[in-house]
């Protein structure tokens, strides 16, 4: 029987930010798209990235590595893998975690 497939949510600003490396930084949004097509037809907690489970004041958010110091920070469940943070991106700026308690 085929699992069936989980879609994206952008949460808070992450696709603005998305948007943005399309032409600001072309091979981290490269990286960045292999990534998410991973997550969406595999598991989102096994692959690229080395996917860990985040710590601290993270606790229940995964996060994966785009370059040395760029990571996205996301959650997942059945239907929808949700994308919350992409930190480190665009010189060392962290983007707001959008926090919404229907997750």
């Amino acid at each position: 029987m085929k699992k069936p497939k989980r879609s994206l949510v952008f949460e808070g600003n992450t696709w603005e930010v998305y948007e943005t490396l399309k032409t600001r930084d072309p091979r981290l949004h490269k990286s960045l798209c292999n990534i998410l097509k991973e997550m969406l037809r595999d598991d989102p907690a096994a692959g690229i990235g080395k996917p860990e489970l985040s710590r601290h004041n993270l606790i229940g958010f995964w996060s994966r590595r785009l370059s040395q110091k760029d990571r996205v920070i996301y959650k997942f469940d059945d239907k929808y893998v949700y994308i919350f943070l992409l930190a480190g991106i665009t010189n060392n700026c962290n983007y707001a975690l959008h926090r919404q308690n229907r997750h």
